[in-house]
């Protein structure tokens, strides 16, 4: 039982981190981060870790879109906040025309 409890947790640290669907739409659970400019960079990730409190990792995890240029600092303590600049550059760079997020924090 416990072999199986271990390997049920191993396989859900390293669940996907994002996904590309029809070649050209970026899944993500948070957004996007100022560390990997292109889905390339994304898949060199190591993802058997627990999500760290900051880094590349944790951005994909907690970034946040705003109505803002580029990049600033979350006030949550993780993540960043990206622009409209930011989404533009990056979908150009990387052939997308959809990034699509799983979760947006709202007070």
């Amino acid at each position: 039982e416990i072999q199986i409890a271990g390997n049920i947790f191993i396989k859900l640290l390293i669940t996907p981190l994002g996904a590309i669907v029809n070649n050209n739409v970026l899944c993500v659970h948070g957004g996007l981060s100022p560390d990997l400019p292109t889905i390339d960079q994304m898949r060199l990730i190591d993802r058997k870790q627990e999500i760290p409190h900051e880094g590349p990792m944790a951005d994909l995890m907690w970034s946040d879109p705003e109505n803002i240029d580029t990049w600033k600092r979350n006030a949550r303590g993780a993540g960043w906040i990206f622009g409209h600049r930011v989404v533009d550059h990056f979908s150009m760079l990387n052939g997308v025309d959809l990034i699509v997020r799983a979760h947006q924090l709202v007070q």
